[in-house]
């Protein structure tokens, strides 16, 4: 099993769906490959079956919006697109 995201991080994502906030997204896919997402708008984060997913909106490449989830014990980093306050910026331990 996956550790848990860290509360504070789960924090600073409540942060970004209340202030609508996007974010820069990097994502561990299950092929151990990791996947930028750049502009996603968080919009839910919640418990299924003992795991926390993130759900985020984001545009294709073709411009279609697309409902995403994440496990959050697979999230790398993420950050805030802008240079509001609070700060918005999380990176998994063994990458810093």
């Amino acid at each position: 099993m996956k550790p848990k995201l860290p509360c504070g991080a789960q924090d600073l994502l409540e942060a970004a769906i209340v202030q609508k906030r996007r974010l820069d997204v990097v994502y561990l896919k299950n092929n151990g490959q990791a996947q930028n997402y750049a502009h996603v708008l968080p919009v839910d984060i919640g418990s299924e079956k003992g795991i926390e997913w993130l759900t985020v909106m984001a545009a294709d490449k073709s411009g279609r919006i697309r409902r995403l989830r994440f496990n959050t014990s697979q999230l790398l980093s993420f950050q805030a697109d802008d240079q509001l306050q609070p700060a918005i910026a999380y990176c998994h331990k063994a990458l810093v």
